[in-house]
């Protein structure tokens, strides 16, 4: 499938939360993420718009997100609009909301 990918997370409950952290595979460079796109929910089905969008740096160190503001969501969408190297695919070893 072509971009973008995207993978949902629920908090289980509304959580105030300060920012992500992604650690790309570790076993290959297949699937690096380069620019991405965040975004939060209280249902699940309306969502908001970006709270964090960039780049990331093309290498398997772990990336952290810091939110200018901190924002109330239960959900998270974690959206991956390119690859380092131009592959239709995205893939990643953790993603971590970092609550407040």
């Amino acid at each position: 499938a072509n971009y973008p990918h995207w993978v949902d997370f629920d908090c289980g409950t509304a959580k105030v939360i300060k920012g992500f952290t992604y650690l790309p595979r570790q076993d290959s460079n297949n699937g690096n993420i380069k620019k991405y796109s965040i975004q939060v929910s209280d249902d699940g089905k309306n969502w908001s718009a970006p709270v964090a969008e960039g780049n990331f740096d093309k290498d398997r160190k772990e990336k952290n997100i810091t939110l200018d503001k901190p924002v109330k969501a239960r959900y998270v969408r974690f959206t991956a609009l390119s690859e380092q190297t131009g592959q239709d695919f995205a893939t990643g070893a953790e993603f971590k909301v970092l609550e407040k």
